[in-house]
């Protein structure tokens, strides 16, 4: 009976034996101690998304008009002082042949410059789709808001940029038969035209807007450079100041600014004049050039506001206040690798002294575990941009700067998950 027993259990142990041996085998086949990623060369930039305020030196026009109002110039146009800005009509019927007289006059001058090889013949058929988006967006809106002048201006441009792009993709286009047949109605229109009542005059030099939002006040130009989170906020909030009879306003210096808050932690991003470039995907299509002219900081744990300076304008930006923008600051190139790849290390370098002697210098830095076989090695990085998913590394750092015998480089394999790593270990 005892042997019987002995036997059936000696039976059992060698199965869970057998099984436990075979369980390992597969696990070996299959088990991988660390997991590694080849490295690339990549190019990327650091943009930041921010809520902002274009603060211009505006000065309101204001004029009693008795008549209708007709403008003589776009927003964002620019005018010399004493240069006319609006004519004044006597009644909305003169007033409209006036208007269709400009309208014939821009779309005769635009049709003309389409058929002069240039620029337009040079120009990237994806960008300008991308301004005929925007610009049909403009129309819309304007449409929608009721912005008759506003909607006449989009309108104009959206009809240019559909007649370039119908060149730039080699489309057979002639536009002579068009130009005359607009320059025979303005010629029939012209003799009925009446004469202008009055005119109104810019007081001073600068960009000409034709709005006025009620901000021309509020803040201050000339000490935006001093502003703080808390003054940007309180401007802010007390909100826009009426402007009465005013008939639009100019922006009498080319220079004007844009100021946002961001935290504490993304200071470091925004170093004074360093240029940046600010994309307003609501506001208009073309990058705008800019300089940090300020960094404001009440302490050293508390938001900050960024003043950005430009003197680049369109008719766009000219009428535009409170905008997301997205801040290019600056481009960067070098060896990509996994954020999951990113460790500490303390590395010790024997290095010579001005005499020649030898000592040693111990110090923690960041690296990666390369596979070198079987072997892992630690190569320390120089972050040159952290972005949450990987970091962009300097390619040629400093050689004094090095602990390692050498950086990373590309097409490495880089250990991106894995235990118990260190300098020298060998895996399978």
């Amino acid at each position: 009976m005892n042997n019987q027993f002995l036997r059936r259990t000696s039976s059992v142990i060698l199965a869970i034996l057998l099984y436990i041996y075979l369980g390992y085998q597969i696990y070996n086949a299959h088990y991988e101690p660390v997991q590694t990623e080849t490295v690339s060369y990549a190019s990327t930039s650091d943009t930041v998304q921010v809520n902002g305020t274009a603060i211009r030196k505006e000065r309101p026009i204001t004029a009693q008009v008795n008549g209708i109002l007709t403008y003589v110039i776009n927003d964002g146009g620019k005018v010399g002082v004493g240069g006319k800005v609006a004519q004044i009509y006597a009644n909305a019927q003169s007033a409209a042949v006036h208007q269709e007289l400009e309208n014939l006059d821009s779309q005769i001058s635009e049709l003309k410059k389409l058929s002069t090889p240039g620029d337009t013949y040079a120009a990237n058929p994806d960008s300008i789709g991308k301004q005929i988006n925007l610009k049909l967006t403009e129309v819309l809106f304007n449409l929608n808001a009721g912005e008759t002048a506003k909607l006449s201006n989009a309108r104009n441009d959206l009809l240019y940029l559909m007649n370039e792009r119908q060149i730039v993709t080699n489309r057979s286009v002639n536009f002579s038969a068009r130009i005359a047949a607009l320059q025979a109605k303005r010629a029939a229109l012209a003799a009925s035209a009446g004469a202008a009542t009055g005119s109104i005059t810019a007081p001073a030099s600068g960009y000409f807007i034709r709005s006025t939002d009620g901000y021309e006040s509020v803040f201050d130009y000339n000490n935006v450079l001093s502003l703080t989170p808390a003054a940007l906020e309180a401007s802010l909030k007390k909100g826009s100041v009426p402007q009465n009879e005013a008939i639009g306003k100019i922006c009498e210096n080319f220079d004007w600014y844009f100021a946002f808050v961001i935290p504490g932690n993304q200071i470091v991003k925004f170093r004074l004049g360093n240029k940046v470039t600010i994309n307003f995907p609501f506001a208009s299509s073309e990058a705008v050039p800019a300089t940090v002219v300020a960094v404001n900081q009440p302490n050293k744990d508390s938001e900050a506001v960024v003043v950005l300076e430009s003197n680049f304008m369109n008719s766009s930006i000219a009428s535009m206040r409170n905008a997301a923008a997205q801040i290019q600051i600056g481009q960067y190139s070098g060896i990509r690798v996994s954020q999951k790849a990113v460790h500490f290390a303390t590395v010790t370098k024997t290095v010579k002294d001005k005499n020649n002697k030898m000592f040693t210098v111990k110090k923690e830095v960041k690296g990666v575990y390369t596979m070198r076989g079987s072997e892992l090695v630690f190569k320390q990085i120089f972050p040159l941009l952290s972005t949450g998913d990987y970091v962009i590394c300097d390619a040629d750092p400093p050689k004094d700067e090095l602990m390692t015998a050498s950086t990373v480089k590309l097409f490495d394999e880089v250990v991106i998950e894995g235990t118990d790593l260190y300098d020298g270990k060998v895996v399978k």
